[in-house]
């Protein structure tokens, strides 16, 4: 059941991220950088952001206490008992009772963990943490105009035309002067060697 539980809640979090992924408003940067280095420091601060350990977290804590109790349901005195009989035979109401409060109960306690918020909250942390790694090597947030996102709004995800034209942007000195956003995330502790 707690793998269930798991799966329906990451299937959850990604249909609901790729739904509602609208163009980018904001990109990475840093003046004279190669494309090799570039992408490299992308790759390699993303995954740093993919493998943050997030187990210690209040979110995942709420998502591990809620998988536990739904577990607990499936072999506990909540599990629904439809063996009962009447005279003429099985208590199909009793069934049917104890089945939709049993339902009731699961509904209740996956509401009570706010999945919504905290997978927003999970997703911060992830995006907070490759932000991190990437202001630490240097590299700057700008925003990208209007006409920038109609471009790449054009151009398929995962293109090497549309890595090409991020890269123009993103190490194009002007661009990441003028363009440059205010509140850039705080260096990171440990710089990369």
């Amino acid at each position: 059941m707690r793998r269930l539980f798991a799966v329906s809640l990451v299937s959850a979090m990604f249909a609901t991220a790729a739904a509602g992924a609208p163009s980018p408003k904001e990109s990475w940067g840093k003046a004279g950088i190669t494309l090799e280095q570039y992408r490299q420091d992308a790759l390699e601060c993303g995954l740093k952001g993919y493998y943050t350990d997030i187990s210690k977290t209040e979110d995942a804590k709420l998502f591990v206490k809620a998988s536990q109790q739904l577990d607990a349901m499936t072999t506990g005195a909540s599990a629904p008992m439809t063996v009962e009989s009447n005279a003429t035979g099985p208590d199909t109401t009793n069934a049917a009772d104890q089945v939709a409060a049993y339902a009731d109960q699961q509904q209740h306690i996956v509401e009570s963990v706010r999945p919504d918020e905290r997978y927003k909250s999970i997703k911060k942390t992830l995006i907070s943490s490759t932000e991190q790694c990437l202001a630490g090597r240097g590299y700057s947030k700008f925003e990208l105009t209007d006409d920038q996102r109609k471009i790449l709004r054009k151009l398929k995800a995962g293109s090497d035309q549309r890595r090409a034209y991020l890269y123009s942007l993103a190490s194009n000195p002007t661009i990441l002067q003028s363009q440059k956003m205010v509140g850039q995330p705080e260096m990171a502790r440990s710089r990369r060697p």
